[in-house]
């Protein structure tokens, strides 16, 4: 039994989260913290909301509200979006709370006594008079200095990767009114990544065999072109106050107190005993599940801050994905592209069949593309026509000739042929084949197999014909056969789980009538068992999935058409 701590990039709340943050953090991290439970790991799940910032500042102002409300009500929101997606977190909170204030803090003044804080007095600060707010590198953009993209950020150019200091952007504009930026003098913190260099370069190194190549590759581009101080503070009013003379005015930059949001609200699920056993805990495991445009601070920025402290656990595993579009194009809220979640509250879309699409859909090893159309087949042909297909036909067979009770139990002498070998070998194998994969973090590869489980069921069905042999009176070869198929359908549930968890909790107390709830730890080992007692009885069995047919298509196209105002937060 190990130690798991599983986190999900805290997603900004000055609006609402569409599909591609589900799939580049929040489900993937849900599925791998219900399979550690499963397999009898203690795992937790930490999440919650990145409130700091220049974009929640300026939501705020738009919506003449404080920023604390403004997080208050969006971070609100966001839960019951998660929690609509069956998104289990232990905790979902956030960054603007006193377990954050007290543990970054705390981190500054580790870094600070070890030497790897340095003030600067001459920097300079771009500002927009326009919207009177000091711009963060993200909230700025102009023409790249290397390759002339004029769309690049203050730091960063995503179109040729190369990152600069903000004074050799050209022409810098406000992202968010659009008006020319201005330089103003300041003075502010830098943390020394060039000193934490050669170790957080070892550590990298050690995870080469672990990270995805795309995490990988990322984090050493950045150690080859060589790391430099980077600037913690920040001239705007809203965030964690530096405890620092001359600093009064100026707060901790949002990517600094962010990823400490991670220790902070472990601590505030369980106190330092908590924060021992998972963040100082070196048998302990963390996993980090992030989108792509997180990659550099979670496997450079953080783990240097980390390395620098010296008093936390740095991840074991780096999880980035890389971005899944809609239809073709990149999601976008002001052109009103993509599935946006707030739609999800008021929609009666099945959230399994979305959940079991979106994983086909994760973006482990390159970009996706969400269609409509692939939800539908999705779910008529892999989820009605092989999962559902399998239970219904199982469950129908035992209820309508044994009345949901076999009286049968597989035992050293039954007799077995060649299709009940390979179906018993399925059971006994693909549990432990699915686990390996989950382990790994291949989720796709995973519901694959999961849904090939399914199809050997089916497969077996066809070949054996029980039905056949009930019409033909060899009742006790119909039993073994029905017997073995609700082995499998036992394991089908306990594997499937992680990906669908409401209709498989479902079909296991409410069809199989098994005892116990698929949450609970340790479940995984019964799913290579065949031992359903002959005494057991079925339930009535109903169909698991609805088909989609073009009509509800078309619906669900209408419904998530309608994208969320921030307006309607207004008093």
């Amino acid at each position: 039994m190990a130690k798991i701590l599983i986190t999900s990039a805290l997603p900004y709340v000055n609006n609402v989260p569409h599909l591609g943050h589900i799939v580049g953090c929040h489900l993937p991290a849900d599925i791998f913290y219900r399979f550690n439970k499963s397999i009898g790991n203690d795992a937790i799940f930490i999440g919650g909301a990145d409130e700091h910032g220049t974009a929640t500042l300026i939501s705020a102002n738009t919506l003449n509200m404080s920023p604390e409300k403004l997080c208050n009500k969006l971070s609100e929101l966001h839960k019951k979006m998660y929690d609509k997606l069956n998104i289990s977190y232990s905790l979902f909170s956030g960054t603007h709370t006193k377990y954050n204030e007290e543990t970054t803090i705390e981190f500054y003044k580790e870094l600070d006594k070890n030497g790897y804080i340095e003030e600067r007095d001459d920097d300079v600060m771009l500002y927009c008079e326009n919207e009177h707010i000091a711009l963060a590198d993200r909230y700025v953009k102009g023409t790249c200095p290397y390759c002339g993209y004029e769309d690049a950020y203050g730091d960063q150019c995503d179109a040729c990767g190369k990152t600069y200091d903000i004074k050799e952007l050209k022409e810098p504009k406000c992202r968010f009114c659009g008006e020319p930026a201005t330089f103003k003098k300041t003075k502010h913190l830098y943390l020394r990544l060039d000193k934490l260099q050669d170790k957080l370069n070892d550590y990298i190194e050690s995870k080469k065999d672990i990270w995805r190549p795309t995490v990988y590759k990322e984090a050493k581009r950045w150690i080859n072109e060589g790391l430099k101080p980077r600037c913690i503070t920040r001239d705007i009013p809203w965030g964690i106050k530096v405890p620092r003379e001359g600093f009064e005015d100026k707060v901790f930059y949002v990517w600094f107190d962010a990823p400490i949001g991670y220790i902070s609200i472990t601590k505030e699920l369980g106190g330092e005993k908590l924060v021992k056993e998972y963040w100082q805990d070196k048998d302990c495991k963390i996993y980090n599940f992030i989108g792509k445009d997180n990659i550099p601070f979670h496997s450079v920025f953080f783990p240097a801050m980390e390395l620098g402290c010296g008093k936390y656990n740095l991840a074991y595993n780096v999880v980035g994905f890389n971005f899944m579009n809609f239809e073709g194009q990149k999601f976008s809220k002001s052109k009103n592209i993509g599935v946006f979640c707030d739609g999800l509250l008021d929609s009666d879309i099945d959230i399994d069949a979305l959940r079991a699409y979106l994983v086909t859909m994760f973006p482990e090893n390159k970009d996706t593309d969400f269609r409509w159309e692939g939800l539908k087949d999705n779910t008529n042909s892999e989820l009605v026509g092989k999962f559902g297909n399998f239970f219904n036909r199982t469950l129908n067979m035992i209820w309508k000739n044994f009345e949901g009770k076999l009286n049968f139990e597989l035992l050293d002498t039954t007799p077995l042929d060649e299709n009940d070998k390979e179906m018993i070998n399925a059971i006994e194998t693909y549990p432990s084949k699915i686990a390996t994969l989950l382990e790994n973090t291949e989720f796709r590869e995973a519901y694959k197999k999961v849904m090939e489980f399914s199809t050997i069921g089916n497969g077996y069905l066809e070949k054996v014909a029980p039905w056949t042999m009930i019409k033909n009176g060899d009742i006790e070869s119909a039993k073994k056969v029905l017997y073995l198929c609700l082995n499998m359908a036992k394991a089908l549930c306990i594997v499937a789980h992680p990906f669908i968890p409401t209709r498989t909790e479902e079909i296991w107390n409410e069809q199989l009538n098994f005892q116990g709830n698929l949450n609970d730890k340790g479940f995984w080992n019964e799913a290579s068992k065949i031992n359903i007692k002959a005494s057991h009885n079925t339930c009535a069995p109903k169909p698991l999935f609805a088909r989609i047919d073009d009509e509800k298509l078309e619906e669900y196209k209408t419904h998530f058409a309608k994208h969320f105002d921030l307006f309607s937060l207004k008093d």
